[in-house]
């Protein structure tokens, strides 16, 4: 089978998957259109100078966007999965919700617009389209959160044209390499990771500070890897949840339906993560410990809810010249 039709079967084979999920989603949404216990968030992550001011951009991780849809339906397997393994048992009063979402990331090497400057090792372009369904739980203390997504690396992702597109509209030079981006190629992930109150000294709890504890891994042909970090928030009257999401471990929808208070706070994630595979990072010499550290803001407002921060990252790979950094837009409506 030659590599042009291998890639046009996978590309064919993505489509129909991706008009499955939304097939799958739509008859949900019609299914479960009275609820009043529903987001929508559009998540955004880029490192390109107008959304983050240091440092270069379009280098590796270039930019994510995912747009995800949380509701609280009364389904009975989902009633059951709230009590599965015996979870909530101390605290009871478990809360359960699904989420249904589509997004796509786009990774570059150093130097996007001049490849005579870029280092012999270094990144290669990459696309990643996908969609997928998450499910979560929750009691008044710890919260979980299961997610599978399927999509495809490669060129089907569409992640040349968006930046050639992006980059013609803000005026900067055009991308130069794409025709060297990984070829099509078939990518699952499924991830599970919890989060739950830190309330002992020295991080005892109060109506304006409190700490979270997150941990848990991803294992598929993406991204394998385990992961535990520490989220602080400092600001009046905190809302009762579970803190701030982000691009790859949403917000978690249960604590914060029906809460229409007006609230402002900071906040920081310090995060370790022990990475055994990264696909993007295929022929590099990976690091195989990798820290993050991410500062914002939040601002809710009743309905609505917007979030803005910044994270640093320690070098992914041996070879990599400098750390690098993203910005992350949140933008969220509870209905």
């Amino acid at each position: 089978m030659s590599q042009q039709t291998r890639s046009d079967k996978i590309g064919r084979i993505s489509y129909k998957l991706s008009c499955i999920i939304i097939a799958a989603v739509s008859i949900n949404l019609a299914i479960d259109c009275v609820s009043a216990e529903a987001s929508v968030t559009v998540y955004w992550e880029n490192d390109g100078t107008f959304v983050k001011p240091n440092g270069r951009s379009d280098r590796h991780y270039t930019e994510g966007l995912k747009i995800a849809y949380t509701h609280q339906p009364k389904w009975r397997w989902l009633k059951d999965f709230g009590v599965w393994n015996n979870f909530g048992a101390e605290d009871g009063n478990v809360a359960t919700a699904i989420g249904y979402f589509i997004g796509q990331n786009m990774y570059t090497p150093d130097y996007v617009d001049k490849p005579a400057e870029r280092d012999e090792y270094d990144m290669v372009f990459a696309g990643w389209l996908y969609g997928g369904v998450f499910a979560q739980r929750a009691t008044a203390s710890e919260m979980e959160h299961f997610e599978l997504n399927m999509g495809v690396i490669g060129p089907s992702a569409q992640a040349k044209e968006v930046q050639r597109i992006v980059h013609k509209i803000v005026d900067v030079g055009a991308p130069r390499g794409w025709s060297e981006q990984i070829g099509d190629e078939f990518a699952v992930d499924f991830s599970w990771w919890k989060r739950q109150q830190f309330d002992d000294v020295p991080f005892k709890r109060t109506s304006n500070f409190d700490t979270h504890l997150e941990y848990g891994f991803a294992a598929g042909s993406v991204h394998r890897n385990a992961n535990m970090g520490m989220i602080f928030r400092l600001g009046e009257d905190l809302p009762n949840d579970f803190g701030p999401g982000r691009l790859e471990a949403p917000d978690c929808a249960i604590e914060s339906a029906g809460d229409e208070r007006t609230y402002l706070y900071l906040f920081s994630r310090a995060t370790c993560r022990v990475v055994e595979y990264n696909r993007f990072l295929t022929g590099l010499n990976d690091e195989p410990v990798v820290g993050y550290f991410q500062f914002g803001v939040v601002w809710r407002y009743r309905d609505f809810e917007v979030s803005y921060s910044q994270t640093f990252m320690t070098r992914q790979y041996e070879e990599q010249p400098e750390a690098d950094s993203f910005a992350a837009l949140n933008l969220s409506y509870h209905f």
